[in-house]
């Protein structure tokens, strides 16, 4: 299980989840950087697009190896993210014949001494992350299950790497109750593929100054909280399979032992590029075909 190599034969698909609600323009304490939180958000979507991209491309070539979708939610609304005349969920190829003009972010950095720098980065701007409104995540976990439900009965992806759902927050929804919210992840990790369910990942993003220390995927069997949206958080993120532990933990870096929860609170910049890249590795090799 979760050892198919991702081809163009064997697509898998890839969807990520945006908080866009009024809470995200609170500025964001990371271990390596401060910025608002609906930039950090931007920041990695936009690395990870074109990461990608990258990882597709071989010889001048976009290579359709990812089904990508990211939807945005506030107000009672979800919606794709993406350029205009994007599905929701669009193969990678095609969104690679919009790609954007290139933009240079800047976002300071602290180095292991102390001492805060200004880092650039030049990234395509395929999405610009707004806030404001309320948090529908539970509106938002429906949509994406639609989404996965529908591409995992298409035969042609029957035996691929199964869906990956990574959901970007910096708390609860507001539009249902946590036990909701449980049972629709729950629906959405029961979808799959022969090759394995459909997982998912939580990032929850802290606006608090006192809780500047970084945990990500957190032993499943050693976690405690007080924190109610944290709580909600581990409790809908997937336990990560056996046969993926090694590839997360040289990933991460993680020391802890698994088994692991796939949910990360006030990561670095560096370790939210890292979870997002665990769905574009290939887990054997990549084939390309």
């Amino acid at each position: 299980m979760y050892q198919q190599a991702i081809t163009h034969n064997h697509r898998t698909a890839i969807i990520i989840l945006v908080d866009c609600s009024t809470s995200m323009q609170v500025f964001t304490h990371l271990p390596s950087t401060t910025t608002a939180k609906y930039n950090a958000v931007g920041f990695i979507c936009n690395y990870m697009l074109d990461e990608l991209v990258e990882r597709a491309t071989r010889r001048s070539k976009v290579h359709n190896y990812y089904d990508v979708a990211v939807l945005g939610y506030a107000s009672q609304n979800v919606r794709s993210m993406l350029p205009t005349g994007c599905d929701d969920l669009i193969a990678i190829d095609r969104l690679a014949e919009m790609r954007p003009k290139p933009k240079i972010i800047s976002l300071f950095q602290q180095r292991p001494d102390g001492k805060e720098v200004n880092a650039s980065f030049t990234i395509h701007e395929w999405i610009t992350p707004t806030a404001g409104g309320s948090t529908p995540m539970y509106e938002a976990l429906a949509y994406a299950y639609d989404i996965v439900d529908k591409w995992c009965k298409i035969p042609d992806n029957k035996d691929s790497f199964p869906p990956l759902i990574f959901n970007i927050t910096d708390g609860n929804g507001n539009d249902a109750e946590i036990d909701d919210l449980v049972d629709i992840a729950s629906k959405i990790t029961s979808t799959g593929t022969s090759d394995g369910n459909t997982l998912m990942f939580n990032i929850h993003l802290s606006s608090d100054i006192s809780q500047c220390y970084s945990e990500v995927f957190p032993s499943n069997d050693t976690f405690t909280t007080d924190d109610p949206s944290k709580l909600t958080l581990f409790k809908i993120s997937s336990i990560i399979p056996e046969s993926l532990e090694p590839l997360v933990a040289e990933l991460l870096n993680l020391k802890n032992k698994g088994p692991y929860r796939g949910v990360a609170f006030n990561a670095s910049l560096c370790d939210l590029i890292s979870i997002m890249n665990i769905g574009s590795e290939s887990i054997n090799s990549i084939h390309y075909l």
